[in-house]
């Protein structure tokens, strides 16, 4: 394990924020978890941030002590960096690394939470009153919102000026589907490619061709290579008359 110093630096208005961290890899994509810090990659992006090691140790209790020196009190008030507390506290390194001082941190939360009676966060009344997403009402309301008339023209319009799955963002730009009528198989082939040999273009061979039959009792829904099954067993071509759309029907 390494020890390590490091700075985080917004490179859109200078601020810094120095942190301590211990890891195997230096050189990892580790960026700091201060609550000001947080808040700032939301607003500006992490891309914006920069990194750079200042001090590197074979020990915790030095990293820690590099730590108190440099975020003192007076550098947390200053206005250009994002330290909200002093330094050398230390995270929960010194609990999760050690196995009994683990066990006896759960053993004195459990001890905690069975002293304080009942969990108000597992009431359904209180989850109900506190979290809308559990309260059924208010669960529709936001689904009737979302599929509304003005919403479904704007998530269209957003899509469209987006040129949404269009060109080159289309997931099957440059390829289409083939299928074999015989052994049911599709896959996808580029524009560039030739359509091989017993092959048709789109996925036709894979959509069984189906037809219905009745024998004035029972109708159904079969492939077409089993109709004349049926019509052996004295079922005719078609539906009934009352299973087909109304306007459909010639008088």
């Amino acid at each position: 394990m390494r020890y390590i110093i490091y700075q985080i630096t917004n490179q859109l208005n200078g601020k810094i924020y120095i942190g301590a961290h211990a890891t195997k890899d230096i050189n990892d994509d580790y960026m700091g978890s201060g609550h000001a810090l947080s808040r700032a990659k939301k607003k500006y992006g992490i891309e914006n941030f920069t990194k750079e090691i200042l001090y590197i140790f074979t020990d915790e209790k030095s990293m820690y002590a590099k730590e108190k020196e440099i975020v003192t009190e007076e550098f947390c008030n200053r206005k250009d960096n994002y330290n909200v507390r002093t330094g050398g506290i230390g995270g929960w390194n010194h609990v999760n690394s050690n196995p009994e001082k683990y066990r006896a941190a759960r053993s004195a939360r459990s001890k905690l939470l069975a002293a304080r009676g009942d969990n108000p966060f597992k009431n359904p009344e209180w989850q109900k009153k506190h979290n809308a997403m559990n309260n059924p009402e208010i669960v529709k309301s936001l689904c009737e919102r979302a599929h509304s008339p003005t919403a479904t023209a704007k998530r269209k319009a957003t899509l469209k000026r987006n040129k949404h799955q269009q060109g080159e963002k289309n997931s099957q730009f440059g390829r289409y589907w083939i299928s074999h009528p015989v052994t049911k198989e599709v896959k996808r082939i580029t524009m560039n490619d030739i359509i091989p040999e017993g092959w048709v273009k789109g996925k036709k061979g894979f959509v069984p061709k189906m037809c219905w039959v009745n024998n004035r009792q029972v109708e159904h829904f079969i492939p077409i290579e089993k109709k004349q099954e049926y019509i052996s067993k004295g079922y005719t071509s078609g539906r009934f008359e009352s299973s087909m759309p109304q306007n459909r029907i010639v008088v």
